[in-house]
């Protein structure tokens, strides 16, 4: 006897004997599709005979009623539809959740993901970001220059007590860089600041991977100024007199 399945179409070949005349509950290996199968009806030819008159007005035909197991097994087959149904349904929203998550982390993460891989750029939009990465420890460099082999020297000119300090200004970029004015901060022992000033480079920009010098010099520093510290300056720090560090 072949049988196919209703859902699939897979077909399969079991002997007429499995199933039962009242049917059979048979569930497709494939995609799991359950439904009800009944053995094929014989057909036996036999001459017909002629019934009595009052036999063939009284015969009333019967309907054969459904057995109990089978309305059982009808109702534990839409049972488990609506279940599956159900798991597919729960299975969508929680899908929809997800993506809906998920698009919010990004939203979230996505300036500090902009902040640490691109550190420059976020100082520039936002100089106050500076003092974050100063405290994370991390240096941004937002000019694409560094200053490089930095020497100090103290002579004596006149009998006055001269501070020397000479280096390099590289351009690590790959654009042209102008240069901005170099902030000299001179620290004491405990790397408190005691004096400033600063110097304009005066330059025109510098293509990538150029060099230039720069020298500066302080006469009287104070005699607790062990250490200095150079940096580029701050916009209100331009054109500020040198002088003595209070705090």
């Amino acid at each position: 006897m072949i049988v196919a399945c209703p859902a699939c179409a897979t077909r399969y070949d079991f002997p007429s004997q499995r199933f039962s005349a009242s049917g059979t509950m048979v569930r497709c290996v494939e995609c799991g599709h359950s439904w009800i199968e009944s053995r094929p009806a014989e057909i036996i030819d036999i001459q017909p005979r002629p019934l009595p008159m009052q036999s063939q007005a009284s015969a009333v035909i019967e309907p054969e009623l459904e057995p109990a197991e089978d309305r059982e097994v009808r109702r534990l087959t839409e049972a488990a539809r609506m279940v599956r149904e159900e798991f597919a349904v729960r299975q969508r929203r929680r899908r929809r959740e997800q993506l809906g998550w998920g698009a919010f982390a990004l939203a979230v993460l996505a300036p500090f993901a902009l902040a640490v891989t691109e550190p420059e750029m976020t100082v520039r939009l936002m100089p106050a970001s500076m003092g974050v990465f100063d405290r994370l420890g991390m240096t941004v460099n937002i000019y694409g220059l560094e200053v490089r082999r930095v020497e100090q020297q103290h002579v004596m000119v006149d009998g006055t007590r001269v501070i020397s300090i000479k280096g390099e200004i590289v351009n690590v970029s790959d654009e042209d860089r102008k240069v901005p004015s170099l902030r000299f901060i001179l620290k004491d022992a405990a790397q408190s600041d005691v004096y400033a000033w600063t110097l304009d480079s005066g330059i025109r920009p510098l293509r990538p991977g150029e060099m230039t010098t720069f020298t500066t010099r302080v006469a009287s520093p104070p005699p607790t100024a062990e250490d200095v510290q150079i940096r580029f300056a701050h916009a209100d720090e331009i054109g500020v007199n040198p002088g003595h560090v209070t705090h």
